[in-house]
């Protein structure tokens, strides 16, 4: 998902972190009116730090992370922003039901995916044997301590990609309306310009504007995040109830949500549910979605499904 607008105003920063790009952009006419304004570079600066922290904190990559700590020792008591960030995917995994699963760590890693996506080799060994999530976690909400379950640990990579966005976009928000861009996941505060900020998403082969007024969206695909391992291509979302790459007949569903974390898991969930199940669903719940399957068919839901109404508008790229 990119994020596409012209306005003289809207000041920009990017960068890379917690193993992807990372977009900033605010509204520069409450910083003083110019995108180089020293108080938009100051929120910037900020928000740069906020994101490195949260990568410190829960990069499953960095050994020092204090995710990884946890992984290692099968129990700690953690700060309160990893507790947040641990409870809110254990409450997606059961919103769910278990289609995001924070405990899918071993199946990725058994997959191949063990190391960051640019340093995996162009085709590795055979992967590992497949391992089913569903792990114990056990959580003390006043002490804070975090205990996993034997062969338990925890992959947060993508719901705290959604989470960091929205984290940053309320502290950046402060300076005026913005967009935070994690990777595609994306929070916005503030109208811009009175109106919704414009978010380019591909539907099938083709790309179109959505144009998203507040809260969060986010994507999850299988034609992103590959490699190969002996000759078998493999892709990042495993499908926790067998432990191996999907094998859903939706290559992409594109999700919007009250926030950035939400509309991350729900993506992941309704893609592994395949397009029917994922239909149903999405209407059930009212949950706005952009479905893509394997033959390039694009299916919507929820306010997508209902171009003009306030909260969400669509309209195709000329």
């Amino acid at each position: 998902m990119t994020a596409i607008t012209d306005t003289p105003a809207l000041a920009r920063d990017g960068f890379r972190a917690m193993g992807t790009d990372v977009l900033l952009m605010l509204d520069a006419t409450g910083t003083g009116g110019a995108p180089d304004a020293p108080s938009a570079r100051a929120a910037f600066d900020a928000a740069r730090a906020e994101v490195h922290r949260i990568e410190r904190m829960a990069s499953r990559f960095d050994p020092h992370s204090e995710l990884s700590q946890l992984n290692a020792t099968g129990e700690a008591e953690v700060s309160t922003d990893l507790l947040r960030l641990i409870t809110l995917a254990l409450a997606m995994r059961g919103a769910t039901g278990g289609r995001f699963d924070p405990t899918v760590h071993e199946a990725v890693v058994a997959a191949g995916y063990d190391r960051p996506l640019d340093q995996l080799p162009a085709d590795g060994g055979a992967a590992g044997a497949p391992m089913p999530a569903g792990g114990r976690v056990d959580i003390d909400p006043r002490t804070g301590r975090v205990v996993l379950g034997t062969g338990t640990c925890l992959d947060l990579g993508g719901i705290a990609k959604g989470w960091a966005a929205d984290r940053v976009a309320d502290e950046l928000g402060v300076h005026g309306p913005c967009l935070v861009s994690m990777g595609g996941d994306i929070a916005v505060r503030g109208a811009l310009d009175g109106g919704p900020w414009p978010v380019e998403v591909m539907h099938g082969d083709r790309p179109r504007v959505i144009g998203l007024r507040r809260g969060g969206m986010a994507t999850s695909g299988t034609d992103r995040r590959r490699w190969m391992r002996a000759g078998v291509p493999m892709h990042h979302v495993v499908d926790p109830s067998t432990g191996r790459p999907s094998t859903t007949d939706l290559t992409r569903v594109t999700t919007i949500a009250d926030d950035a974390a939400t509309a991350e898991a729900w993506s992941t969930a309704l893609l592994l549910a395949g397009r029917d199940a994922a239909l149903r669903e999405a209407r059930a719940r009212d949950i706005t979605a952009v479905l893509v399957d394997s033959r390039g068919d694009v299916a919507t839901t929820g306010t997508l499904a209902v171009p003009g109404i306030a909260a969400v508008e669509t309209e195709d790229q000329p």
